[in-house]
């Protein structure tokens, strides 16, 4: 059993390889940048709180703050939320960053466009693919999000 349980893990690993090489370059960053607050391994992840804006999912390593910011709503859910992609990246494998970053990273810039034209945050940003698909994957109570 013990040897199956680490056979299936390597596999994810190298399954998600593109995420896993990617979010080790992120988590070096965030660590020289001061900015890990916390890491905890859970649910099969790296779940790093960070003391900045930026949440992510890549893979093993899960970033996310409660820190709200004026582009887009962001609370207690978010570790929630940023996990939700974590299982994405799971089901998609080295297809997770060309579907799900991609468009997750155009309702960034959405938002942030949003924020400089009309003066306020997007309140749809968690409305379509992928960000409700994660808040479903994590099981996010939507509750404890900043009303936009």
């Amino acid at each position: 059993m013990a040897l199956r349980r680490w056979v299936t893990r390597a596999g994810l690993l190298v399954w998600e390889s593109p995420q896993n090489a990617l979010g080790a370059i992120v988590f070096a960053l965030h660590a020289a940048r001061r900015e890990v607050l916390s890491v905890r391994y859970e649910r099969e992840r790296l779940m790093i709180e960070i003391g900045s804006f930026g949440a992510v999912s890549l893979g093993l390593f899960v970033f996310y703050t409660d820190r709200d910011n004026p582009y887009v709503p962001v609370g207690r859910e978010n570790r929630d939320h940023e996990y939700g992609h974590s299982i994405q990246s799971r089901l998609l494998g080295p297809l997770y960053l060309s579907t799900v970053g991609v468009a997750s990273e155009l309702r960034v810039l959405y938002a942030f466009a949003h924020r400089h034209l009309r003066g306020r945050r997007w309140a749809g940003y968690y409305d379509g693919f992928p960000e409700r698909w994660a808040d479903r994957l994590g099981g996010v109570d939507r509750s404890l999000r900043p009303r936009p």
